[in-house]
């Protein structure tokens, strides 16, 4: 992907969305290593914004800096999927219990989210309207700290589901059925449906995120 050079202030910007896109469409158990000439070139953009944008993505742990050189995109491996989905375990169950009991206007804003998924045709786009679902619900939970630890997490479940819905268009219909499925539970202040529904999903989510060659 090209992106069009425009102004020198959106140059790093450019550049670290071009790097982003890169990273979340990268097989999860695929390595990376791109030079500073390479993400100039492809974003449009001249060496210094490009190492403003790698220093910034080194910060979020998403690449190995090699300074004036380039960045090192490591693989992701079982363990740490793992580890990311356990962490969405504890944030998501949590919230759900805070949201079900009363979750007034919450259950029509998910249903527009999940209307909104089925019509994605891009995966990136799908993936995106996920996360966006499951961060309505937390951050409806009311603990800042929660929500502002669940971004944090946001890239690398981007980087984990975007080749899933790439490659297994099964997937991507069940995930809707699970998101349903757990909008329902809230609707009907179902608070131990909620959870149940979320632990589900979450579970077949891991399974389908292990699966080889995803």
């Amino acid at each position: 992907m090209t992106i069009s050079k425009t102004t020198a202030g959106s140059a790093p910007e450019l550049a670290y969305e071009w790097l982003k896109n890169t990273i979340v469409t990268l097989p999860r158990d695929k390595e990376m290593f791109l030079s500073e000439a390479q993400v100039a070139a492809a974003s449009g953009t001249s060496r210094t914004p490009v190492r403003e944008a790698l220093l910034r993505l080194e910060a979020e742990g998403f690449i190995r800096r090699v300074p004036h050189k380039g960045a090192y995109i490591p693989a992701l491996s079982d363990s740490d999927v793992e580890e990311v989905m356990q962490a969405r375990r504890v944030v998501e169950e949590w919230s759900v219990t805070e949201v079900a009991p009363n979750p007034g206007l919450i259950p029509n804003r998910l249903r527009t989210l999940v209307e909104s998924q089925e019509a994605d045709t891009d995966p990136v786009d799908f993936i995106g309207h996920d996360l966006e679902f499951h961060t309505t619900i937390i951050r409806a939970a009311g603990n800042n700290l929660m929500h502002e630890f669940y971004r944090s997490l946001r890239d690398r479940q981007m980087r984990m589901g975007v080749r899933i819905v790439m490659a297994d268009d099964h997937r991507k219909e069940q995930v809707l059925i699970e998101h349903r499925a757990i909008v329902d539970a809230i609707a009907a202040c179902d608070t131990q449906a909620a959870v149940r529904a979320v632990r589900e999903h979450l579970d077949t989510t891991l399974r389908s995120m292990k699966q080889p060659n995803l």
